[in-house]
């Protein structure tokens, strides 16, 4: 089985440098969008299994520790969008399938709006642009490995996930104020970002793969998604929370591959 190769590209993005994983030997290019809290890990057991029919390219999206993250940087998604849209032209990758999840989702979705030539197929899984909860009830919250925990396991239906490795990875990430800033900003941008009236719009035959458990953002957006993208249909995975690539992988890429393998243009 394949590993994903970590890779550093210069691409187009002036003094700073695209980091994204990449494995495949197919030719239709992937393209893997992780949420707030993710990296281009939570894609790789669906990149390995499915190596052999598609090329997988998982960005590091801008949104992760640096001290380049000052809060009042982030004014809208569409810098994110930005960003993805550099990251395909520095591949010179002219169409592409686009996967995310959570706030990757919602990025694709502003991509597939401002490029829809660009996009062959799109793929949502937990995805946000039309509404989700806030794990803290909207509630000022310590910053501690306990408050830590207890949002993480509102992210997974399996608490197996939840381990003492991640919570201490989120701990230490947290430990700067101003990173804490960045990402409370990230999130209101983006909720501020509904994408009711746009979805009409996304005339792109798209798969929606949702957790059944999913607690950020329920069922019934998943339904929503479907009544208002034109192309769309829509499959639960039991026993699943809201990020899918990580807790229910085997299953996932199994979705996946049905999907695109049917596509006319594959």
């Amino acid at each position: 089985m394949s590993v994903p190769i970590h890779k550093l590209c210069s691409g187009s993005t002036g003094s700073s440098r695209l980091t994204y994983d990449f494995v495949g030997t197919g030719q239709v290019a992937v393209v893997l969008l992780h949420g707030l809290f993710g990296s281009p890990r939570n894609w790789h057991s669906i990149m390995e299994t499915l190596a052999p029919h598609f090329r997988f390219f998982a960005p590091q999206l801008p949104v992760d520790p640096h001290e380049d993250r000052q809060p009042a940087a982030f004014q809208s998604l569409s810098q994110l969008t930005d960003y993805v849209e550099q990251f395909v032209d520095s591949l010179a990758l002219t169409r592409v399938v686009l996967c995310g999840n959570s706030l990757g989702g919602q990025t694709a979705l502003d991509f597939c709006l401002r490029h829809p030539d660009r996009v062959s197929a799109l793929v949502l899984t937990g995805s946000a642009g039309l509404y989700e909860r806030n794990v803290t009830g909207g509630r000022r919250v310590r910053y501690c490995r306990e408050t830590i925990r207890e949002q993480a396991s509102q992210i997974f239906h399996d608490p197996v996930h939840v381990t003492e490795e991640l919570v201490e990875d989120m701990y230490r990430v947290l430990g700067s104020r101003q990173y804490r800033r960045f990402l409370l900003r990230v999130s209101k941008a983006t909720r501020d970002r509904r994408m009711d009236e746009e979805l009409a719009a996304v005339d792109t035959p798209t798969l929606i793969i949702w957790g059944r458990d999913d607690r950020i953002t329920p069922p019934f957006v998943a339904e929503q998604f479907r009544s208002k993208l034109p192309r769309a249909e829509l499959r639960f995975i039991e026993h699943c929370g809201h990020a899918p690539p990580i807790e229910q992988p085997a299953e996932f890429a199994r979705l996946l591959w049905g999907f695109l393998g049917q596509l006319p243009s594959r």
